[in-house]
């Protein structure tokens, strides 16, 4: 009966999951996967860039598993199938993370409950972003529950880290966190002290995330991917993304992060003994988010275990007698729930419900877009005219190579590293009608524009239309977007 009752974990990752599997397809970024997932399919693994001439760099298709997976969900449920991905690997994070959580406190209840919650909630700008994100988190969460059983004694936990992390490398960028948290693990563990044998467990366990490290040349990049998550972190186009960039206090879910980092601190100030185990790894990656906003919900799961392992050793509260008995009261509540009911599957009953649903009457792509948000008009336009090169906004280029098709070249897209920095300086100078803009167009000859009509970056169209050489093909009415031709090729 226990194990029917839908436990707390279950019922948070179902409220969570819900919406997003029935939510339309919104992110740009998910159409250069499926177009990349796509061409793998058909042709295979190829060093050359096969969607732009610019990307000299090389492709480097290190989420490429990511691809396939949309790819595969979408011929199967059809339009459906990416967003049914996308929550399964939510519902399965919020599981791995109440599991570690439960398995760090000695005797869960409401503060669990609610460092799972704020966990949750520092993740959750990426909740309704069909990306690989949510492959590195459900993995991350994985190689904590690792940890953890080496903690508790394991001898195998550590080494099935390396073959984790050979997978990893080829679904997220986020491969070297996995490493990273044993090896600090280890050493933490080796300043919390010990006798001999418990440091020759620590020496095993650093080889063993040594070992995970050099598994992830078990990819397409080979060696090559042992130096991409530093050299890509420290590329200039990179530190313009958005996630690049330091922790930023004016959104919603960095505050619940920085909430959440403060119980941590409270939490450390009080409790005796500290373990360095998991404070080493938590004060790193804690670091690190404040650098790279992406790293905040890898951080935030690793500050809720550490939550949960320390807050018992704290010394008894000195609040006065009705706000303690209200507290006992709710935390018994809580604690009774996590007694009698541990449920984990309802979520995917619903999803597999779902998916039989999905797939039995599959939309199509087109039928399951976020209205008014791709400009369909332009990109099937486009697919009629003779293949050549596209000139492009940022966000546009993968889905033209998804919706157009890779004939089609654009000059840049969202995968970033593979185009080297004198094209991110001039697309710049296109968006921004910087001087050298005329100069950095004849160098890339593009045989169309496709790009915005308003807002910031539109004033490239009017300035080509008004010096000649450019006819209008297409400018939708209800879509921000322009399609031109150069009238003499």
């Amino acid at each position: 009966m226990r194990r029917l009752l839908p436990g707390p974990a279950a019922v948070l990752a179902f409220l969570v999951t819900l919406p997003i599997a029935l939510s339309p397809l919104k992110n740009y970024d998910l159409f250069f996967h499926l177009a990349g997932g796509r061409w793998l399919l058909a042709h295979g693994f190829t060093r050359q860039d096969p969607f732009s001439v610019t990307g000299t760099a090389g492709w480097v298709p290190h989420e490429w598993g990511f691809g396939i997976l949309a790819e595969l969900s979408l011929r199967v449920f059809g339009a459906a199938g990416p967003e049914l991905l996308i929550s399964t690997l939510i519902a399965t994070f919020v599981l791995l993370a109440w599991r570690a959580i439960r398995t760090a406190s000695p005797s869960p209840g409401l503060i669990e409950l609610a460092v799972l919650c704020l966990t949750l909630v520092s993740q959750a700008f990426t909740w309704y972003q069909e990306r690989p994100y949510h492959l590195g988190h459900v993995l991350f969460a994985l190689a904590v529950l690792l940890t953890l059983a080496w903690r508790r004694g394991s001898q195998l936990a550590p080494w099935l880290l390396v073959p984790l992390c050979a997978l990893w490398a080829n679904l997220h960028g986020s491969w070297i966190l996995g490493p990273a948290l044993l090896g600090s693990t280890a050493v933490g563990a080796w300043l919390d002290g010990g006798d001999a044998a418990h440091r020759r467990r620590c020496a095993q366990a650093m080889g063993a995330a040594v070992l995970a490290y050099l598994a992830s040349a078990l990819s397409p990049s080979g060696p090559s991917i042992y130096l991409y998550p530093i050299l890509h972190s420290r590329l200039a186009s990179t530190l313009t993304l958005e996630e690049w960039q330091p922790l930023d206090l004016t959104l919603i879910f960095a505050r619940y992060y920085l909430a959440l980092a403060f119980l941590a601190v409270f939490v450390c100030g009080g409790a005796r003994p500290r373990t360095w185990a998991i404070l080493l790894p938590t004060l790193g990656l804690t670091v690190a988010s404040l650098g790279a906003q992406r790293h905040a919900p890898f951080a935030a799961l690793l500050l809720a275990v550490f939550i949960a392992e320390h807050h018992a050793r704290m010394a008894p509260s000195a609040l006065p007698e009705a706000v303690r008995g209200a507290w006992n009261r709710l935390n018994g509540w809580a604690s009774a729930w996590l007694q009698r009911a541990d449920g984990a599957f309802w979520p995917f009953v619903v999803l597999a419900a779902f998916a039989v649903s999905a797939a039995l009457h599959p939309a199509t792509v087109r039928e399951r877009l976020y209205p008014g948000r791709f400009p369909l008009a332009c990109f099937d336009t486009l697919k009629t005219l003779p293949p050549g090169k596209v000139l492009n906004r940022f966000i546009m280029g993968g889905a033209i190579s998804y919706f157009a098709g890779p004939e089609y070249k654009v000059f840049i897209d969202s995968r970033n590293d593979p185009f080297p920095q004198e094209i991110h300086d001039d697309y710049d100078k296109f968006v921004y009608g910087l001087p050298g803009w005329r100069e950095a167009l004849a160098r890339y000859s593009p045989d169309y524009v496709l790009w915005n009509r308003t807002g910031p970056g539109s004033v490239l169209p009017d300035a080509l239309q008004r010096e000649g050489g450019w006819a209008k093909v297409l400018e939708p009415e209800n879509e921000d977007c322009i399609l031109l031709r150069r009238e003499h090729p």
